[in-house]
């Protein structure tokens, strides 16, 4: 099966959310909120954009200190050169500011909702200092955790929201990535078992392919779906 990224409304709005902070200058920007359920493609998009027009792209650990964090940010700001700084949180913090101020790039903040709320306002401060958009991509747990600090919460810029995937973009991955032709009335059904996560239909779409290819018939019909259905629960507990 082929790796492949489909368009989706929600890549699009993020994709116009990050062009209009990272456009209008130091004095529109703000935090720009990424937010949905695990497998909706979230990460996804924010990689893509990252890879396509720049920026710095921070997966958060879990368990990070404040100097941990902001050592990650400053490798990431600089662009990978050298090894991982070994310098005091406030100096890093320094560091990324003065990096900023030089070039102001829009800073990716993945799986957000495992930050403290310190490190929050850690990028608050960034935010203010330099006007560097920060992109904040997580679950909706992310809400009690900005909530907490209405400084925080009033420099949210854009929020984008990624639903689950639709029949239709079941019907177009499914025909790219794997060459499946599946009716409309059956991407309703996958899109249904999965809940709307996009790498459960992924999981599914595998095991299509692989009896496609056993039947030499690309195009999915009921039976062949319901063998996918029953080999697995494919719900989330």
């Amino acid at each position: 099966m082929r790796d492949v990224i489909i368009p989706t409304d929600a890549t699009a709005r993020f994709s116009a959310a990050v062009d209009t902070v990272v456009e209008g200058g130091r004095g529109t920007s703000g935090f720009i909120l990424a937010h949905g359920q695990a497998g909706r493609g979230k990460s996804v998009a924010a990689d893509q954009y990252h890879y396509q027009r720049g920026g710095a792209y921070v997966r958060v650990w879990e368990g990070w200190t404040q100097a941990a964090f902001l050592r990650r940010v400053l490798f990431e700001v600089r662009g990978k050169n050298g090894d991982l700084p070994s310098i005091s949180a406030d100096r890093a913090k320094q560091a990324i500011i003065e990096l900023l101020d030089r070039d102001r790039k829009p800073i990716f903040v993945d799986e957000a909702d495992r930050l403290a709320i310190g490190r929050i306002e850690d990028l608050r401060d960034i935010l203010e200092m330099t006007g560097a958009p920060i992109i904040l991509i997580g679950e909706e747990a992310i809400f009690g955790l900005l909530a907490e600090r209405r400084r925080v919460w009033s420099r949210v810029a854009h929020e984008v929201e990624f639903g689950p995937i639709s029949p239709a973009e079941v019907a177009v991955y499914a025909m790219k990535a794997a060459g499946l032709d599946i009716p409309a009335e059956l991407c309703k059904r996958i899109a249904e078992r999965a809940e709307g996560d996009f790498r459960l239909v992924r999981n599914m779409m595998l095991l299509l392919e692989k009896a496609a290819k056993a039947a030499e018939n690309f195009s999915v019909d009921a039976p062949m779906l319901e063998t996918v259905f029953s080999s697995k629960p494919w719900r989330r507990k």
